[in-house]
């Protein structure tokens, strides 16, 4: 049987790509990690880690048994949250992974409702972009991930596979639709919709360089070029930004719903694609009583959100 200790040692390699790194970031001396990657290569009787150099890799018999580390470990998790359950009646545990917006609108609502349900329940909330919530997820380091795709978007470049990487449980709990956020004083204000092709010309303040990518693409097939001029990630910023004219920019309702400044207006804009809000987790996380509760309050505060007027 393998020792659990041994497999999150492989996640570790395999995520940071050293033997050091690896052996920083769980406490351990190089030697102690060398002595366990060892052991971990008798108990199954092949290479698991080869070095070039100052560079680690993955063998694919590692990068295998990577795969099924992170559902074992997640299993392990399960049932010692579960059993947790049952002993500290009603305690738990459960830790969220959530992008900016979300931070700021529907999981403090569910947080608190939690709070108010199941007073024993600690929740833990970490702020993460949707690839680096759902890498936490598959190492275990958190619950669940709150996230977000955009449907119908064009393609990207070249990205790498993931195709050894067991699926998700991905449960759909919003669409959260994008607004074009313009000075009020801008020719296009007055429209109660706009199409993107009509800010060819424009300035654009992007939230970050995933939203930029967005911008390109889509732009792309309406036959144009944006310029950007500036990427940040905070929302009440950028709003100013546009206040004073320096350009426009685009953000989602729930950034909205967190913050509005008087000095622009919202609009929809067609040909954006639609936003949706998915939870992501393992599949055997949902039988834990915590998070099963955590789900309907999350469930519950977008319910509430979607009602509210941007």
């Amino acid at each position: 049987m393998f020792d659990p200790r041994h497999l999150r040692l492989l996640q570790e390699i395999a995520r940071t790509g050293s033997l050091s790194a690896a052996a920083l970031e769980l406490g351990f001396s190089q030697p102690a990690v060398s002595y366990q990657l060892r052991s971990l290569e008798r108990e199954v009787g092949t290479v698991l880690v080869v070095r070039n150099g100052r560079a680690t890799r993955l063998t694919p018999a590692g990068e295998a048994l990577t795969a099924h580390a992170d559902r074992i470990l997640s299993s392990i998790q399960t049932a010692e949250q579960s059993l947790a359950d049952i002993v500290g009646s009603q305690a738990g545990l459960v830790r969220i992974a959530a992008f900016p917006s979300g931070c700021a609108t529907i999981v403090p609502a569910a947080m608190a409702a939690m709070r108010r349900q199941r007073p024993a329940v600690e929740v833990q909330l970490r702020q993460a972009e949707p690839p680096v919530a759902e890498a936490m997820v598959r190492r275990g380091e958190t619950d669940l991930a709150i996230s977000y795709r955009y449907e119908n978007l064009p393609p990207p470049g070249r990205r790498t596979s993931t195709a050894r990487e067991t699926p998700l449980q991905r449960i759909s709990l919003l669409q959260d639709p994008v607004r074009l956020v313009l000075p009020v004083d801008h020719p296009l204000a007055g429209r109660e919709e706009i199409e993107l092709q009509d800010l060819a010309d424009a300035n654009w303040i992007m939230s970050s360089e995933n939203f930029e990518g967005i911008l390109q693409r889509t732009a792309a097939v309406c036959g144009f070029t944006p310029t950007v001029t500036m990427v940040g990630d905070d929302y009440v910023a950028m709003q100013a930004l546009v206040a004073h004219g320096l350009g426009v920019t685009i953000l989602p309702r729930l950034a909205l719903v967190a913050h509005r400044d008087e000095r622009v207006v919202y609009r929809p804009v067609r040909d954006w694609p639609p936003r949706a809000i998915d939870i992501e987790l393992w599949p055997d996380r949902m039988r834990v009583d915590a998070v099963e509760a955590m789900l309907r309050a999350l469930r519950a505060a977008c319910a509430r959100h979607a009602r509210l007027p941007v």
